[in-house]
């Protein structure tokens, strides 16, 4: 048996000899640096890649699909209620009439407005509309535009009546202030209207 043990450390220690352990610690040393220097620049390689790679990996932000534009669209206009039907206000024994009948040329009217003392306005002709507002021009020998609201069903008619329009009223009775409460609104209904002779007020 030797009297010195063999030590063995990779290569970097030879066997047998104590007072060769300074030499071998040494070159042990400087490959040891050499390893770690390769082993830090390797390192750093492969972190560079690592950010390279990650900054090309889509964030939160990217990630997100761009926000469609929202269309927008006007509502469509609400229809206007037809005015066609028959319409009638005042005192029940003797109630105030108009009826309405519209075709694709035009809209057609007839009224009669009673009174007190059996007075009455009465008188035909066509209306123009403008949404709510209404103009019922007669169609008679004198000049008479009456102009009307519709709101919910009821006609009023509102002031100041035209000079013109006293033609087509007895004493003490006129256009002006009078409302009308809608109460058919079929042809059918519009011809139930009566002038004071008791014919229709409407054609149909």
């Amino acid at each position: 048996m030797s009297p010195h043990p063999t030590v063995f450390h990779d290569d970097c220690v030879s066997p047998g000899r104590i007072d060769w352990l300074a030499e071998a610690s040494l070159r042990c040393k400087t490959r040891f640096m050499a390893e770690m220097k390769k082993y830090l620049i390797l390192l750093a390689l492969v972190s560079g890649c690592s950010a390279s790679d990650n900054g090309n990996l889509p964030t939160a932000n990217s990630a997100k699909e761009p926000v469609a534009a929202i269309q927008t669209t006007a509502a469509p206009a609400t229809p206007q209620a037809a005015l066609t039907g028959l319409y009638e206000g005042g005192h029940a024994d003797a109630p105030s009439q108009l009826c309405v009948v519209e075709k694709k040329s035009e809209t057609r009217f007839g009224l009669v407005v009673w009174g007190a003392n059996l007075s009455a306005c009465g008188g035909a002709g066509t209306i123009e509309r403008d949404g709510d507002r209404l103009r019922f021009r007669m169609s008679g020998d004198q000049a008479c535009t009456v102009e009307g609201r519709i709101d919910n069903g009821t006609i009023r008619f509102s002031g100041p009546v035209p000079s013109g329009c006293s033609y087509y009223c007895g004493a003490h009775v006129g256009f002006e202030g009078v409302s009308l409460a809608r109460k058919g609104g079929t042809i059918g209904d519009a011809m139930k209207a009566k002038d004071p002779a008791g014919d229709p007020l409407c054609a149909g």
